[in-house]
């Protein structure tokens, strides 16, 4: 029996956000495909901002893992909280890097607000 990795990381703001948060990428039940969590914390309240893993890190940038489509943007309560899943068609790999991505809005995608690098463990 093999254990499936899980991959688990720290979300930080940049240029000045307060956003905080953790991200976690594990094996979906079924094992086929790639379950994964965002949530953050100190964000603006009421946004909605868009999210990806991506190949790569947060210093070397690579594409979206898993289809682009696969996540729902997430939902900033009016506390400054919000969490979202994706489940992805993939399998979680077990080598690589990956990084948590999150966008300012779908309008501007090209401003990252938030980014964690993901680390492996069993």
């Amino acid at each position: 029996l093999t254990v499936a990795p899980h991959w688990s990381g720290t979300v930080t703001g940049k240029d000045g956000s307060k956003t905080t948060g953790s991200a976690m990428m594990m094996a979906t039940a079924d094992g086929a495909g790639t379950e994964v969590t965002l949530t953050l914390k100190g964000e603006t309240a009421s946004v909605t901002r868009p999210w990806h893993v991506h190949v790569g890190s947060c210093t070397k940038s690579g594409g979206v893992f898993g289809g682009g489509r696969s996540y729902t943007p997430i939902t900033v309560d009016d506390k400054g909280n919000g969490t979202s899943k994706a489940t992805l068609a993939v399998a979680v790999p077990d080598t690589g890097s990956y990084y948590v991505n999150v966008h300012e809005s779908a309008a501007n995608m090209s401003n990252i607000v938030a980014c964690g690098d993901l680390t492996a463990g069993k």
